[in-house]
């Protein structure tokens, strides 16, 4: 693996300018944001909900990173970009969590309305959140397989760039190569998968939001912990599968239930049956039920969340819902993986440290 060369340092862009640009961003970042063009002429219909956007983030999101790192990694050399949820250096490696943009966005929109940042400062995690590869500015996305757009046109090696941002934190002292944990988002959520099917030793436990396996499920071969966030409305990645009715690309998805049964498979993992969670927000036009699998030592190896009514969303965000992409105000997914990624993150015993395995 290629060391990474020293960071620069260059300003973050302001951040009502990033609020302004955001209902164009995040609400359309998945796969259907490739091309590019298409996506910003859907993100014009899109102007009521921006109003209540505005109000909604206000409440809700964090104020941006002092800075955004720059550096080259490996996988072709290419100049990347990636900024920590905090700036100041721990007494010691705190467990990391690499947090992962849908297509089409960026890292910046994706910390901005999920507050993310603070539900894992909170836990005592750092969290990363690194761009993908993109020809225009904000808009990028990443190579998880069958998907997306400049990434995946280019071949663009993801999975090493990811090792590379994660070996940089590890050698700053920053992240404990131990408890390292990914989450992303739609296109993000298919990357993350892909990154925990090709370097299983690096990760301790994976999440994905309104995303599937991206690649052959014939290539999980080995498991870990799993957690999986989805609406049954899901008009860009359908919850059963198949091609969405918004989706762009033409592209069939794996059905969500078939990706997680994959993961519980590696993991040996068996369902304990389905159990329809209390909904603290009265009615929104959601309902979450809750899918656990287990195994011996593990009461939640693999979990899924099924939003029911649930749009192309992150469950809790600052985002306003729309009649055709419902956001669930039933589930807060950042406490909710913020909580799962705790409940895998003991040190593990010295015995197993070194092992290629990180389950323990």
């Amino acid at each position: 693996m290629r060391r990474a060369s020293a960071a620069t340092r260059c300003p973050v862009p302001a951040y009502d300018a990033r609020r302004r640009s955001f209902i164009k961003s995040f609400l359309m970042s998945s796969i259907s944001f490739i091309p590019r063009a298409r996506a910003m002429r859907a993100a014009a219909l899109r102007v009521v909900a921006a109003i209540a956007f505005l109000g909604a983030i206000a409440a809700r999101a964090e104020a941006p990173p002092p800075v955004v790192q720059t550096w080259t990694a490996g996988g072709g050399g290419a100049s990347r970009s990636y900024f920590l949820s905090d700036d100041d250096k721990p007494k010691q490696p705190r467990p990391l969590i690499v947090a992962l943009h849908g297509g089409g966005s960026n890292a910046a929109l994706l910390a901005a309305a999920t507050g993310l940042s603070k539900a894992a400062r909170d836990a005592g995690f750092l969290v990363a959140y690194p761009n993908g590869s993109g020809a225009a500015a904000d808009a990028y996305t990443w190579n998880s397989g069958a998907c997306c757009g400049y990434a995946k046109a280019r071949n663009v090696d993801d999975v090493a760039h990811l090792q590379a941002l994660v070996a940089r934190l590890v050698s700053q002292g920053r992240a404990d190569p131990a408890r390292v944990f990914a989450v992303g988002f739609s296109n993000g959520g298919m990357m993350a998968y892909r990154w925990a099917a090709q370097a299983p030793g690096t990760l301790r436990a994976v999440a994905a939001v309104s995303a599937t396996l991206d690649i052959d499920p014939a290539l999980v071969r080995e498991g870990l912990p799993v957690l999986h966030i989805h609406g049954t409305d899901d008009p860009y990645v359908p919850y059963a599968g198949g091609i969405g009715r918004k989706a762009s690309t033409g592209a069939p998805r794996l059905a969500v239930e078939a990706a997680v049964a994959r993961w519980a498979a590696a993991m040996d993992a068996r369902a304990q049956g389905a159990e329809k969670l209390r909904s603290p927000a009265g009615d929104d036009g959601t309902s979450v039920t809750r899918v656990r699998h287990a195994t011996a030592s593990d009461p939640q190896a693999v979990v899924l969340y099924r939003i029911e009514g649930g749009g192309h969303t992150w469950p809790g965000s600052a985002l306003a819902s729309t009649p055709d992409n419902r956001v669930s105000r039933q589930l807060d997914a950042s406490e909710t993986v913020v909580a799962f990624f705790k409940a895998h993150a003991k040190p593990c015993p010295k015995q197993r440290a070194a092992s290629r395995s990180l389950r323990c």
